[in-house]
């Protein structure tokens, strides 16, 4: 098979900030807190994007850098890492840069040595705007983790789960792992910082999200792990390859044709609705490619699958599954709009920031942000996934037609209309 080819444009992407990684972070690991070195505009950001959150005592905050900080060789935060301990008592605390302390050069990986007690350590994690978009920061936290990782003696042969997932999720993962005879070691994260899993040249590392290039290729190179290269499990077709390759590596055959069969069946609802559809993702998650992937197996037309940046390698077998799919790399979303507006998709799988200015053009647009925070892995995630295509087109048809004047009330004069249909 050749291999598929990959555009890469100039354009920036729509990505919503690192930061917002502590919405499911901090909730998968328990017995964490995340601080964030920020200004006032990270602060917003936080309380609005995750605002919801607060009555659940959320363990995470912003340390707001003031004028009075800019004439300081560090930031003075030893009496709140004091506070976090006496309010919340975590076991560890990971301390972010945002993009201003970044260009202000404070050096965290000092600060972050220096906050750190013997019971207690503050971890630095790279999460600024500037590099990293809103799923990827947490390859920044695994990284942070892997020295309190113990290392696993070369016999010990056990898979390791890599990427956060909501508890049920990683109890369905688990219990399928003993149905098939595979050794579980743990999750990373696991959900209490204690119960990191041990990783060694044993070790097999089980990918479930596809943002994680950066840690996966760490551990394999560092611990001497083995990476399993298969699809991400998104849907009846990727669960089953992740199943199925995943075994192979412990020396196990493992058929799981039926299963798959009896998961589409269950999902007949949602692919009449989406078969034929016309779908193109713009960049933001770096969950696209997997998710573009269970869409085509929907019987979509994939009109482009656009995604902040590609790992040929950790991407492979995805890449493979999209042959013929127009693939784009930080696509320039001014080409996007002109595309969206030639080709009129059925549904377009948009960033938080641009997805109701489409939908204000006429556009039916889906939050791409959505998929980092649902639980869609596996056998148990593939009604949840599939219902998160379907749920915009049945919402679209039940509206009144666009073309009637309210949808446009209050338009800026200059807005330029895209003319969907």
């Amino acid at each position: 098979m050749a291999p598929i080819s990959i555009q890469k444009e100039d354009g920036l992407y729509h990505s919503f900030c690192g930061l917002t990684c502590v919405g499911w972070l901090y909730q998968k690991i328990k017995d964490s807190f995340f601080l964030i070195l920020g200004t006032h505009t990270c602060a917003h950001l936080l309380q609005n994007a995750l605002g919801v959150m607060i009555f659940a005592r959320p363990r995470f905050g912003v340390a707001l850098l003031e004028e009075t900080d800019l004439s300081k060789p560090q930031p003075e935060l030893e009496a709140l890492i004091d506070e976090i301990r006496a309010d919340h008592k975590p076991s560890v605390i990971f301390l972010l840069s945002s993009c201003t302390p970044e260009v202000m050069k404070v050096e965290f990986d000092g600060l972050a040595r220096h906050l750190s007690r013997p019971d207690l350590p503050v971890l630095f994690v790279p999460a600024s705007g500037l590099d990293y978009t809103f799923s990827q920061a947490e390859d920044s936290v695994l990284q942070a983790l892997l020295p309190f990782c113990p290392p696993a003696p070369p016999d010990d042969r056990r898979v390791v789960f890599l990427g956060s997932v909501n508890d049920a999720i990683a109890d369905d993962f688990a219990l399928e792992a003993a149905r098939l005879g595979i050794p579980v070691a743990g999750f990373l994260p696991a959900t209490h910082f204690h119960e990191l899993p041990p990783i060694g040249p044993g070790t097999v590392l089980a990918p479930l999200q596809p943002y994680l290039s950066k840690v996966a290729t760490r551990l394999a190179r560092d611990r001497g792990a083995t990476l399993l290269s298969s699809l991400f499990p998104f849907g009846p077709d990727g669960t089953r390859a992740f199943w199925e390759d995943l075994a192979r590596l412990f020396g196990l055959d493992v058929d799981l044709r039926e299963r798959e069969a009896q998961a589409w069946a269950r999902l007949a609802p949602h692919t009449e609705r989406l078969r034929g559809k016309r779908v193109l993702f713009t960049a933001d998650t770096l969950m696209e490619l997997p998710l573009a992937r269970f869409l085509r197996a929907c019987g979509c037309e994939i009109v482009e699958c656009s995604t902040p940046y590609v790992n040929k390698k950790f991407h492979a077998r995805e890449l493979a599954a999209l042959e013929g799919v127009p693939v784009i790399e930080q696509p320039n979303f001014d080409r996007q709009l002109r595309t969206i507006a030639e080709q009129q998709p059925d549904l377009v799988i948009s960033a938080l920031g641009t997805t109701n200015p489409l939908i204000g053009q006429g556009v039916v647009a889906k939050w791409s942000t959505e998929f980092a925070f649902m639980p869609i892995h596996g056998w148990a995630g593939t009604g949840t996934l599939a219902g998160m295509f379907t749920k915009p087109l049945a919402r679209h048809a039940r509206l009144d037609p666009l073309d009637d004047p309210v949808w446009s009330a209050g338009l800026m004069p200059g807005a330029i209309p895209l003319h969907i249909r």
